[in-house]
């Protein structure tokens, strides 16, 4: 999660949130059969992939803002079905949840069809269906502008704060004119996907959520039990931990193994034999003020100088943790910016940073975390729970003067509670894990009496691997995490670290 969290979409590598670790590589492919349950509901459409559009079926799910009184303003959620091709279809197609939370999954399903693809070769034909979370996407998006680089000349004025508060403010201003949002809760959300689930004729269903899509699995299960088959959950968020306070806990302890996997290891350790001193070096010329570097503006590529500050590039180093091939490059970033080369870790983290306006809506960002984390966070626990952090707490706090101007919703008694079920579960964490490390899964696995966990090892934020994507399908084929073969979790090989800048 941006709170959070992936590997599905590398969004700026795989920003907050966060996104599905099943994602691949698409390529192009004949039209579909149209799927029976969606037949009367859905158009025939083309939606982006990787390389080349994929076909699909497309529509827009209406429902009321307001669901507790059914009046008053409708909104969309737009839903794209990749259908079986077999005439003949498995009954239980697989729902997806994106990241964030703020992600529009609809954007992602053409860059996952090729699992799709590799599924229906196993027998396993299923429809794949993305349902955008209300507020996520258009024509309903609770979209907002923060100062984003893309419209501004002037890429210093953009590297400000995170949230700056009055940009939040006005976000809210504009979108109220429209929207009510103490009314866009992962509680309310999952009972639209239940309607739409309905509404396109299916039955029992599998749930696949990746970061923040965690959440919405689980809160969908807890709701929804009757509706699912099974559950796979990656980057797990346990139901009652109260995000972003757990952020700078979690980078650094994925930091200090980075650095220690890199101690132990030959190439790495020979080409930065000093890699944490290094570190300690950046943080210390950053604490006395921003240093002035030349970037590549991230829109118009034009060399700028600019002054970056320390919450810049510590912020950066975090999404640089949540991919193993960003990993894998930072010791290289650090040692080079100890030596006073900051440009390419500052371009780095620069980077990390313009996406997020794009591929998350904030004000449905904002609605959803100000109601269900910043509320739950002890002010006086920040200081112990960020102490000795690289990150500091600049996030907490950050997010909480945000959240201080955003309306809060209520959420429902037991929220916090977590989910407790007999069906399928299964838990897949990185070993290296910024944002959501093994310990989250350990915990939410608890309260799943038919629960398979799985540490990846050497992972980050969400495991795509073949071996982790074939347990995935297994468990998808199957409906049961009883039996699964789990052996090839064991010889999953480290990423080698770059100790060269790539060749342009």
């Amino acid at each position: 999660m941006s709170s959070s969290t992936h590997p599905y979409p590398q969004i700026l590598t795989s920003l907050f949130l966060l996104l599905l670790p099943l994602s691949a590589t698409a390529r192009p492919t004949a039209p579909a059969p149209v799927p029976r349950a969606a037949a009367a509901k859905l158009e025939s459409c083309k939606v982006p992939g990787d390389p080349g559009e994929v076909e699909a079926r497309c529509g827009l799910f209406e429902t009321w803002e307001n669901r507790a009184t059914k009046s008053g303003r409708k909104i969309h959620l737009k839903v794209v079905v990749l259908p079986a091709r077999d005439p003949h279809p498995r009954p239980d197609p697989v729902f997806l949840f994106g990241g964030g939370p703020g992600e529009a999954i609809s954007t992602e399903a053409g860059f996952l069809e090729k699992f799709q693809q590799e599924l229906r070769k196993e027998g396993q034909d299923r429809d794949f269906v993305f349902i955008d979370q209300r507020g996520t996407g258009e024509p309903d998006r609770l979209g907002c502008d923060l100062g984003g680089v893309r419209g501004a000349s002037d890429l210093q004025s953009w590297l400000g704060e995170m949230f700056p508060v009055d940009a939040v403010r006005a976000c809210r201003t504009e979108l109220e004119k429209k929207y009510d949002l103490t009314l866009y809760t992962t509680d309310i959300a999952m009972d639209d996907v239940d309607d739409a689930r309905a509404w396109l004729g299916y039955g029992k269903i599998n749930l696949v959520g990746g970061s923040y899509g965690t959440r919405a699995a689980q809160t969908f299960l807890r709701r929804h039990p009757g509706s699912v088959r099974a559950v796979i959950l990656d980057g797990v968020v346990p139901m009652d931990e109260t995000l972003p306070l757990s952020h700078a806990a979690g980078g650094q302890r994925s930091l200090d193994l980075l650095l220690g996997w890199c101690e132990k290891d030959p190439a790495c350790h020979g080409a930065f034999p000093d890699v944490r001193k290094d570190f300690q070096t950046i943080l210390d010329r950053l604490a006395q003020g921003p240093v002035e570097v030349e970037i590549e503006h991230p829109v118009t590529h034009q060399k700028v100088q600019v002054k970056v500050s320390r919450e810049i590039i510590t912020d950066g180093i975090r999404w640089q943790l949540y991919t193993p091939e960003q990993g894998a490059a930072l010791p290289r970033l650090i040692h080079e910016a100890a030596a006073g080369s900051f440009s390419p870790l500052a371009q780095a983290a620069v980077r990390s940073k313009v996406g997020l306006p794009d591929l998350l809506a904030m004000g449905m960002f904002f609605s959803v975390t100000c109601a269900e984390d910043i509320p739950f966070i002890d002010p006086a626990q920040i200081a112990a729970r960020t102490a000795g952090s690289f990150l500091s707490d600049y996030r907490v706090r950050q997010q909480m003067a945000a959240c201080a101007v955003w309306p809060r919703a209520k959420v429902p008694a037991g929220h916090q509670e977590a989910v407790r079920s007999s069906v399928p579960v299964l838990l897949i964490s990185g070993e290296r894990d910024p944002v959501t490390p093994p310990a989250f899964s350990e915990r939410a696995v608890r309260s799943f009496t038919n629960g398979l966990r799985i540490v990846v090892p050497w992972g980050s934020h969400g495991g795509s691997t073949d071996c982790v994507d074939g347990i995935q399908k297994a468990v998808l084929a199957k409906g049961t995490v009883k039996g699964i073969d789990t052996s090839c979790v064991a010889k999953i090989k480290m990423q080698p670290f770059e100790t060269a800048a790539p060749k342009s």
